[in-house]
């Protein structure tokens, strides 16, 4: 009995001080990220949720009239005494659709509304996934959190369990269809289409804007991204990586689902890779916590890994002989989770 109650300590503490040093590791990564908005302060602080007024500039652009894909907001130039650098709306139809219930309100107190939102559905998220509050710090979901960009609120949706809310949640970001997919949440995919569908009938002028822009705002978010973190860049990169991820829906169609994301979309930003909060894998966060450059391929790799791991581990399983000697762990993604 005292032999099992030490191992029982000490596994408990293993647990616990990992717990402390997936945190600390989340709250230097995630200084490293957001800290250049405070290095010249109060000036680069525009940049607290300033994705949202992008999306809020598109709305207001085409309930006057304009075309939503000219409309931007812009933020400071890092470089002293240069002009202010716009960032332009790229959203499709149904994301100008969704903020323009918020048109008529000034940025200032959009802002701040949109921010308790956002703030709110980081929680949410957590709550909903069962992991602890310090998880706000997993640096993609708090640089998310802290320009306002509608991913949030995205995963907030795709993760509420509510069909007509997840439907909502392609209006906010067009990818969520890929994890949606993951989910299974069929339901909600089928209000999707019928939804689109009726705003490509009432909103057809809007479509055909967006048609005729498409190359352009494509080679913006390109050139915005430098590319993008994801392996859409490189063509053989992609390769290996939708093939790794084939493997893996095999075994977990719903951790493809969500992987597909930050690992495959064209000119993904960093925040993209939150997407992986829904597997609860420490290891993974842990990899995909470090902002590095694009040109590293460290989301892609990162993801490849992890699908390899989960397909090794699968194999152990079956190949393992009968229960009680000594077989892999089912479910090392959970490992120090509470």
């Amino acid at each position: 009995m005292t032999g099992w109650l030490t191992g029982f300590h000490w596994r408990r503490a293993l647990t616990i001080a990992g717990g402390v040093a997936l945190a600390a590791w989340f709250a230097y990564w995630s200084w490293q990220t957001i800290r250049f908005y405070f290095e010249s302060f109060p000036y680069h602080l525009d940049m607290f949720g300033f994705d949202s007024r992008i999306y809020l500039h598109g709305a207001r652009t085409w309930l006057a009239g304009g075309d939503p894909w000219t409309a931007s907001a812009s933020q400071h130039s890092w470089t002293p005494g240069a002009s202010d650098v716009p960032y332009y709306f790229t959203g499709p139809p149904p994301t100008v659709l969704a903020f323009v219930p918020f048109a008529w309100l000034p940025d200032g107190p959009f802002t701040a509304g949109w921010q308790a939102l956002t703030i709110g559905s980081a929680l949410y998220i957590l709550r909903r996934l069962h992991l602890p509050v310090w998880w706000l710090m997993f640096p993609p979901l708090a640089q998310a959190v802290f320009v306002g960009n509608p991913h949030v609120v995205c995963l907030a949706l795709i993760l509420s369990g509510a069909s007509v809310l997840a439907a909502l949640a392609p209006a906010m970001k067009a990818y969520a269809v890929l994890p949606m997919i993951g989910e299974r949440q069929w339901r909600a995919l089928e209000i999707l289409a019928v939804a689109g569908a009726l705003s490509l009938v009432v909103c057809w002028p809007l479509w055909a804007q967006y048609a005729a822009d498409y190359q352009h705002i494509q080679a913006w978010i390109s050139d915005a991204t430098w590319g993008g973190f994801s392996a859409s860049r490189d063509l053989r990169l992609f390769v290996v990586v939708a093939a790794a991820l084939g493997a893996l829906a095999v075994i977990d169609f719903r951790a493809a689902g969500w992987l597909a994301v930050p690992a495959l979309w064209p000119a993904a930003e960093y925040f993209y890779a939150s997407f992986a909060l829904p597997l609860r894998s420490p290891w993974l966060a842990a990899a995909l916590a470090v902002p590095a450059t694009q040109a590293t391929a460290l989301v892609p790799w990162t993801v490849v890994a992890y699908a390899l791991t989960r397909i090794a581990l699968a194999l152990g399983r079956l190949l393992a002989p009968a229960a009680g000697t000594g077989a892999v762990p089912e479910d090392l993604e959970d490992a120090g989770m509470p």
